[in-house]
């Protein structure tokens, strides 16, 4: 399978393929990337699942946009699936509310569409979409009318670790502080698999649930979650990465979605020194991607830095599984 991080600004746009089969997750912040890789895909194809992990805005004013954008070319009939967790609901000032139902609306008008708006019913089952596996890790429960109307904590405020050593980053984490409410703790989280091998695709989950959703999936397999690459929750949060998270995984292959972020200043540096920190073996070279320059810059992670604590930093938006 061919996965894709789209260049959707500090949010999530990934674009799965396979065999001429399509999988959406999320559209972003900026609305322009989907679009134009909506544009790519051949006539004959369709996207055969869409998936909207949770109604913050930097995930979801994407696939408004392109919803709308498939709209006015007449194509909805080519949108064959939905997962979003979310019904309608009267007009309010609760946070991220109004997208979802804008987004609710316009789905609404899809004739013979598959809207899934409890994704926990797929629970510890497989969806298969052409030699594409799916399955759905997370939320365990009905999140619908679960209302988070509360802004992410970091909301306003300023997290930036850019100039820290990472040195002192290492010496000094901890997992005290995470994220723990909002829309993020309803994110879907999505396991996919190819030919045997699997990518983890969690949005923005807190840690807390995402802990819990690979333990689960773990304690019924036997072992632990091996994958070829994670994306990782909240564009590089380091309250969303913990060594519980990072000890219930065997993956050396880690993708972090985001430009540069001066507001809240993703990615953060602290979750690079958690990642090295946590591994369980030090001699396998850890591989961290990013879909924008910019990000990897903002860190200030030198090449001697790399070499010494055996970790690769690198930009990439393709990636072949």
């Amino acid at each position: 399978m061919k996965v894709e991080i789209l260049q959707a600004g500090t949010g999530d746009s990934i674009w799965i393929s396979h065999n001429q089969k399509n999988i959406v997750i999320d559209g972003g912040k900026s609305t322009s990337a989907i679009i134009e890789r909506y544009d790519l895909m051949p006539r004959g194809e369709n996207i055969d699942l869409l998936v909207v992990t949770h109604i913050d805005s930097d995930h979801i004013a994407g696939v408004i946009a392109l919803v709308k954008y498939i709209k006015e070319k007449d194509e909805l009939v080519r949108i064959k699936e939905v997962w979003f967790n979310f019904p309608k609901k009267e007009k309010t000032n609760e946070y991220s509310v109004n997208e979802g139902n804008e987004l609710s609306d316009l789905l609404s008008k899809v004739d013979g569409l598959n809207w899934n708006n409890n994704t926990s019913e797929l629970l510890n089952k497989i969806t298969e979409i052409g030699n594409l596996k799916l399955q759905v890790l997370a939320p365990d429960h009905d999140v619908a009318y679960e209302y988070k109307s509360e802004a992410p904590k970091e909301m306003g405020t300023e997290h930036r670790d850019w100039k820290v050593e990472l040195k002192t980053l290492i010496e000094y984490m901890d997992d005290d502080n995470l994220d723990a409410d909002g829309p993020n703790s309803q994110s879907i989280v999505i396991l996919v698999e190819s030919d045997g091998k699997k990518a983890l695709f969690p949005g923005d989950c807190t840690p807390q649930e995402l802990y819990d959703a690979v333990h689960a999936y773990n304690n019924i397999h036997g072992t632990s979650l091996k994958l070829e690459l994670m994306k990782l929750p909240h564009h590089g949060s380091t309250r969303n990465v913990t060594k519980t998270i990072i000890k219930e995984i065997d993956c050396q292959n880690f993708v972090i979605s985001t430009k540069k972020n001066n507001k809240y200043g993703f990615p953060q540096k602290e979750t690079i020194a958690k990642l090295i920190s946590y591994r369980s073996n030090a001699d396998e070279t850890i591989n961290v991607y990013f879909n924008y320059e910019d990000a990897l810059v903002a860190l200030g992670i030198t090449e001697e830095e790399q070499n010494d604590y055996n970790i690769k930093l690198s930009v990439c938006r393709e990636f072949s599984i």
